[in-house]
């Protein structure tokens, strides 16, 4: 097969898959989980707030670097500075006192007033010089401290961005199952619709025959067609679920959207672990308290070593030139100058504002043990609470089922009776009513158990 032939036929493939891809409609519960950590915006926004903070330790690694800097200036003295200066440093007579001079110009000068003080001009109206400078910090305290403390930074965004990823967890699990049971409850009115419309067929043929009253079959009508208006309503719920769970993924509102999950009795008991034993760390909460008290504790031994010297080195070298006209700015040679400079500042006193900020570091340190402990008590209290919600759920769930076999068996009991001919059209009808609320009411009690065990899973920190 030619090369052609063969890239054609990957170009089809590629296509074809990435059709599939695009009309990919059928999601379990999993495949929105994985939809929303990519489509999220939530996730999305925590994955940025990651980003940032890596620049931002990117930046504090870059003050720890040489830092390089090029200058250059130009400058017109249009008023050349004067300075002043003592008159009699330029006094040279005394110099010149073994010489006899008796001149009457230099006698002259000799008598008249000596002026105190001499005013000199220094400079040239042109200036221009241009330099490169590098400084380098050899030592302090706190930036060295603070290139410790950007891996904790690190995780603390990361920790952040799993806090989200664990809330998204549970809101779509939520809404998921949500979608489950309404459709459900649509399938079980369809049913319940069927059977009353073919209850109601074959009552009105009774009537027809003389068999049935006319207020039988208007009964069945009446019962069908509340059922009708309830379906609609629960209809319109779903469109509102289906909403709330595309948005929650970060999915356009218009896609369609199939469930492919079942839930029932099995899925709810599978993996319970109502003995599991609460595990503090397996919270992220506690992990991001355990971050951020690293960090505080970072502070502390900044401020703590803020008595020590900061040290910094720097190297200079430039080039200048003064002139009188512009063009010789170009023409006449540049003087060079160098210098390397070694800088210390060592802090003294500083109205203890250096003593406060270890208080404050200190104390928020205690606070996140403080934090902790009331963690743990919430984190205790939240599983004991949902432990207990899970374990009322499946006992009222239990129960619904065992209500829904009992219903089914006296509906089945008056649908044959009264094909026999033995039973009453009332006798019917209150036998659907109950079943109907049966199922109901097991629906309920499934997604309500569902909940308990997403919420008691979320307590152990294992939605992860």
């Amino acid at each position: 097969m030619s090369f052609q032939k063969q890239l054609f036929i990957f170009l089809l493939l590629s296509i074809s898959i990435y059709t599939k891809a695009q009309d990919k409609t059928a999601y379990s519960l999993q495949d929105c989980i994985s939809y929303a950590m990519k489509n999220s915006n939530t996730i999305k926004g925590a994955l940025l707030d990651e980003q940032i903070q890596l620049e931002k330790n990117k930046e504090v690694l870059g003050i720890a670097r040489p830092q390089i800097q090029a200058t250059g200036q130009f400058q017109y003295l249009f008023i050349i500075p004067k300075q002043r200066a003592d008159a009699n440093a330029f006094d040279f007579t005394s110099s010149l006192s073994f010489f006899k001079i008796d001149t009457p110009a230099f006698l002259a000068y000799q008598q008249q007033p000596k002026q105190k003080y001499s005013e000199l001009k220094f400079g040239l109206p042109l200036n221009m010089s241009a330099g490169i400078q590098a400084t380098q910090i050899l030592f302090d305290a706190g930036v060295l401290i603070a290139l410790k403390a950007r891996t904790s930074l690190e995780e603390l965004s990361v920790l952040n961005t799993k806090r989200s990823e664990q809330e998204l967890r549970v809101s779509i699990s939520k809404a998921y199952f949500n979608c489950v049971i309404a459709e459900k409850r649509v399938a079980l009115l369809n049913d319940n619709i069927t059977l009353l419309a073919s209850l109601e067929n074959m009552t009105q043929k009774l009537f027809g025959e003389g068999f049935a009253e006319k207020i039988d079959a208007d009964r069945l009508t009446v019962q069908k067609n509340n059922l009708i208006i309830e379906r609609e309503k629960i209809q319109n719920l779903i469109q509102l679920s289906y909403m709330m769970l595309k948005f929650q993924m970060g999915m356009p509102l218009d896609n369609t959207v199939t469930l492919t999950d079942d839930l029932n009795l099995e899925i709810i008991k599978k993996d319970m672990e109502l003995d599991r034993i609460v595990d503090y760390n397996n919270r992220v909460e506690m992990d991001l308290l355990k971050t951020i008290k690293k960090l505080n504790s970072y502070d502390y031994k900044r401020y703590q070593k803020g008595y020590l010297p900061t040290i910094a080195a720097a190297v200079s070298g430039s080039y200048a030139t003064q002139t009188i006209a512009f063009k010789e700015l170009f023409t006449l040679p540049y003087f060079p100058t160098g210098a390397l400079v070694l800088n210390a500042s060592v802090p003294i006193y500083d109205g203890n504002t250096r003593k406060a900020k270890m208080q404050q570091a200190k104390l928020n340190m205690l606070k996140n043990d403080n934090d902790m402990e009331a963690l743990k008590l919430a984190v205790d209290f939240e599983s004991k609470n949902a432990k207990t919600q899970l374990k009322n759920s499946m006992i009222s769930l239990e129960n619904q089922q065992k209500n829904i076999e009992l219903a089914n068996k006296v509906y089945t009991i008056a649908q044959k009776k009264y094909k026999e001919g033995v039973g009453s059209n009332i006798e019917i009808l209150q036998a659907e009513t109950a079943y109907k609320e049966a199922q109901t009411n097991y629906f309920n009690s499934l997604f309500e158990a569902m909940i308990a065990k997403i919420d008691y899973q979320k307590s152990l920190g294992l939605l992860k």
